[in-house]
């Protein structure tokens, strides 16, 4: 296989599976303030499509929400990756081309422990099928004065049974990097993404990924949000009603067990926060 990888510049959007994806939609515009943007049947699949109206050009739809009734938690179909100034059917044709034959129709590659990832773009992201029976997306009325504190999506986190494999994995095929690390007790492998990195010298998050030796697979430790300005979004969250568990790096729980964390390019949190006092330790992985 060719060991040229394709270059990843984030996370254009996230779908997770809901037992009620309405429920959902009304937490994240309650508590973040994003919109119904889309909805419909994708491939034969109820979707609703929930994000900023105002980063419409970059990035189309934050959390994408499927059905699933009756499920016990919210959970994790797929993350999609993001390129730059190339194509979807351009990426998935180089990939193909070394020897990644497991793309199925919506774009999706399988991964080591579970993981699907939806190959997409930031500047060319792939249209909506024409004539296709079972796709029929509309678009949602908006409300312009409804203010979205949320710019884009800054990393998703994964509870791992067996990190190595997926970690190689990603650093064949998409050139990401990753260190492992010890904080607060927890192993830790940070996977980072191309592009420039924060004020506090972070380069662009992409999969923290939680050791879990008991866990069979991956699933969703939590989203976390990119925000203008992570304090005052603290502030807007806990005023509409949403608890944020300050010791744990601003997370919240949303509907469905499903763990929401804000977090900002331009202002980092936490900086010389309490829960970072231990710092962090670079270790070796050991099984």
């Amino acid at each position: 296989m060719n060991a040229v990888a394709v270059d990843i510049y984030g996370i254009t959007h996230v779908a997770l599976e809901c037992s009620s994806p309405t429920r959902m939609e009304r937490y994240l515009r309650d508590t973040f303030g994003m919109q119904l943007l889309r909805v419909g049947y994708w491939k034969g699949e109820y979707v609703r499509v929930v994000g900023s109206p105002f980063h419409q050009l970059e990035n189309p739809g934050f959390i994408h929400l499927y059905n699933r009734p009756f499920i016990a938690r919210g959970r994790l179909r797929y993350v999609a990756f993001g390129t730059r100034d190339r194509s979807v059917d351009d990426v998935v044709g180089e990939l193909r081309a070394r020897g990644y034959y497991d793309i199925d129709g919506e774009d999706i590659i399988a991964a080591p422990q579970g993981l699907r990832i939806k190959l997409d773009s930031f500047t060319h992201p792939r249209p909506l099928p024409v004539g296709d029976p079972v796709t029929k997306m509309v678009e949602a009325e908006i409300d312009p004065n409804l203010p979205c504190i949320v710019r884009n999506v800054h990393h998703l986190a994964l509870d791992v049974g067996e990190p190595p494999p997926l970690l190689e994995w990603l650093a064949t095929v998409f050139g990401a990097e990753y260190k492992h690390h010890d904080r607060r007790g927890e192993f830790i492998s940070s996977v980072k993404a191309k592009g420039p990195k924060d004020p506090i010298g972070r380069a662009p998050g992409l999969l923290p990924i939680f050791l879990r030796r008991d866990l069979a697979g991956s699933q969703l430790n939590h989203i976390a949000f990119d925000m203008p300005d992570a304090e005052a979004a603290i502030g807007i969250v806990e005023a509409s009603g949403s608890k944020v568990d300050h010791e744990q790096d601003a997370i919240i729980q949303g509907p469905e067990e499903i763990w929401y964390q804000i977090d900002s390019r331009d202002t980092p949190y936490p900086v010389n926060h309490p829960s970072n006092r231990t710092g962090v330790t670079l270790i070796p992985y050991k099984v």
